[in-house]
């Protein structure tokens, strides 16, 4: 570990007076502050679009993120040993909390503000990540995944088969008529609008990457940050929300509408979104977590996992029901 504080220290023009394990990574006092860097498990040029986003959305207005710390010699990383490290600011804060309205407004505001920021990014030389255009594949990939585990599940005939199997024209059916939304939908222009004029979609938009202090809401760990229609992350926050209130309409109402009192959303966002929400997300994870992770030695825990999933059903098909009125 000397060896590699000695490679930080000199990297970074720093001098390190303690070191201590936290998250994926270490925390650092240093003389200018606590740091915080990680070991990365991608390619310096994935770095440098993530700076790129990073970088935009700061020089756009956008400053409670997590710049890297750029190197001596004026890179966003440095290298150990042949793996890629990355080091920003400490930022300080507590965890979002998705049950409670106040944290959620906050979340949701600090999204609308990236997203607004956000407009108008073209990164150059550098690895792009892009998922324009890949949702009706990715649906109809998971849908057939669905099938073929049905099948697995047949010839297995456990508790956690004989669960899946049960419930399994309910949310088949469920992910067609998702596919059958997103068809009837103008999803193919939102992607050709959205290659034109440029987004950063967070793509991780989960509690321990929005930090709280006071009023101000900072949006950290941007490791997943792609060009994609921004109602992916919106997408995001109303699933984790809605599954915290058992899919309550008016919760919903409150996220979009104090989104859209600072960015913009159009009926044709709404009615991919609308695909997105109907879609089996949850029922599909699990089952493939369970079958394709070979973790039947935690089959109860599985089994805890979709009865959850089920239990929602009701409510969810309520919500979505409803979600024209949004």
């Amino acid at each position: 570990m000397q060896e590699a504080r000695n490679i930080i220290e000199n990297s970074y023009g720093i001098h390190i007076m303690g070191i201590r394990p936290y998250r994926a990574g270490y925390i650092l006092d240093t003389a200018t502050g606590r740091k915080y860097i990680k070991s990365c498990q991608y390619t310096s040029k994935r770095v440098e679009f993530i700076h790129q986003a990073k970088t935009h959305l700061y020089e756009h207005g956008f400053k409670c993120i997590d710049p890297y710390y750029l190197s001596i010699s004026k890179q966003p990383y440095i290298e150990i040993d042949g793996n890629v490290y990355t080091m920003v600011d400490l930022i300080e804060g507590r965890e979002c909390e998705f049950d409670d309205d106040r944290d959620v407004i906050a979340a949701t505001e600090a999204l609308a503000l990236m997203h607004k920021a956000a407009h108008g990014f073209f990164p150059k030389g550098c690895y792009v990540q892009c998922g324009l255009g890949k949702l009706p594949d990715s649906f109809k990939k998971r849908l057939e995944e669905i099938r073929k585990l049905r099948r697995k599940a047949e010839k297995e005939r456990n508790g956690f088969d004989y669960l899946f199997i049960e419930n399994f024209d309910h949310f088949y059916e469920t992910g067609i008529k998702s596919l059958e939304i997103l068809f009837g939908s103008r999803y193919s222009k939102l992607v050709e609008q959205t290659r034109k004029e440029g987004m950063i979609c967070h793509h991780d938009y989960s509690y321990q990457n929005i930090l709280i202090k006071g009023d101000r809401t900072s949006i950290i760990n941007f490791d997943y940050c792609s060009i994609e229609l921004k109602i992916y992350d919106i997408v995001n926050i109303l699933r984790r929300r809605m599954r915290k209130c058992n899919w309550d309409i008016n919760k919903a109402k409150l996220i979009l509408n104090t989104y859209r009192n600072i960015e913009p959303l159009s009926q044709d966002e709404l009615k991919v979104m609308k695909s997105m929400l109907q879609f089996p997300q949850k029922f599909w994870r699990v089952i493939n977590r369970y079958y394709n992770s070979k973790r039947h030695w935690a089959q109860k825990n599985f089994t805890i996992m979709l009865e959850d999933v089920i239990k929602e059903k009701d409510a969810h098909v309520d919500f979505m029901d409803k979600f024209d009125t949004l």
